[in-house]
């Protein structure tokens, strides 16, 4: 009897039922799910990291698919979210807590503007799509990870996502495009 490790052809070949199975967390990334959660090392071949985004709950999934969206739309945004630095981190969150009166953006105005978002959103239908997105963006920071600098990183791209919505809503009415430029202004200033 030999112990030898499986290859992903022989992975591909066992019947999995479900897609969520096949599609998110570990499988994702062409590791078998099972063999991934006996290892204790972390950060072994068998245990890659995978994007806080593949561990949603897939009913989350299907109601976003319901609204018209896929998790793909949101993926880049999500992705520059796992790569933010604690540098860029305590900016935006100085940014969110400490305006600056020479910048012409202000946190107060943003939540404003989110509200309208919102509102515009719930008018053409898609009221339940942000609830999902504070939901799926909470997924980066599981347990004991949460802090202020989190809680302020999850409003910033909350904000983002909003208006990644926004622009999709812009043709109906042309003053969503500028608040959508609004709100993504706190991660131009990172990333520009």
């Amino acid at each position: 009897m030999t112990d030898s490790i499986p290859t992903p052809e022989e992975l591909e070949k066992i019947p999995y039922p479900d897609e969520a199975f096949n599609t998110w967390g570990a499988a994702s990334v062409g590791i078998d799910p099972l063999a991934a959660s006996f290892t204790s090392l972390p950060y072994q071949p068998v245990r890659p990291h995978v994007p806080f985004y593949r561990f949603v709950a897939f009913p989350d999934i299907l109601d976003l698919r319901k609204a018209g969206y896929e998790m793909e739309r949101f993926v880049p945004l999500f992705d520059r979210l796992e790569d933010v630095r604690y540098r860029e981190a305590l900016q935006l969150s100085e940014m969110l807590h400490y305006p600056s009166p020479a910048l012409i953006w202000n946190p107060k105005r943003a939540r404003h503007l989110e509200l309208e978002v919102r509102a515009q959103l719930h008018e053409h239908g898609l009221g339940d799509i942000p609830p999902l997105l504070r939901r799926f963006l909470a997924k980066a920071f599981p347990g004991d990870t949460i802090s202020y600098l989190s809680v302020d990183l999850i409003t910033v791209f909350f904000w983002a996502s909003l208006a990644e919505l926004a622009d999709d809503l812009a043709w109906r009415n042309p003053n969503l495009e500028a608040k959508a430029e609004y709100l993504r202004f706190p991660l131009r200033t990172i990333w520009n």
